[in-house]
């Protein structure tokens, strides 16, 4: 298994208000079962960087299909790691 980095462009949210906490709540539950294992907010709230613990593209794309602003994302790369130290 690999990590996969994914770097999301998010378009525009008229309720982004709404919508952010229960994104941080899908986020939080995958950090507390150990699948993520980083979250970086982009300046000026243009999009996100998730980097997933050992698992695989398919896995990183069915998760990132469960939040709630996927499908606000313009842009969405998959990007798989395979760390070597």
């Amino acid at each position: 298994m690999n990590t996969i980095l994914v770097n999301t462009v998010l378009g525009k949210v008229d309720n982004i208000e709404e919508i952010l906490p229960k994104e941080f709540a899908v986020v939080e539950g995958w950090q507390k079962e150990g699948v993520i294992a980083h979250l970086f907010l982009k300046e000026a709230g243009t999009g996100a960087v998730l980097i997933f613990n050992e698992t695989d593209e398919q896995k990183a794309r069915e998760l990132i299909a469960q939040l709630p602003l996927h499908t606000y994302f313009e842009q969405t790369e998959y990007i798989v790691l395979d760390k070597k130290f």
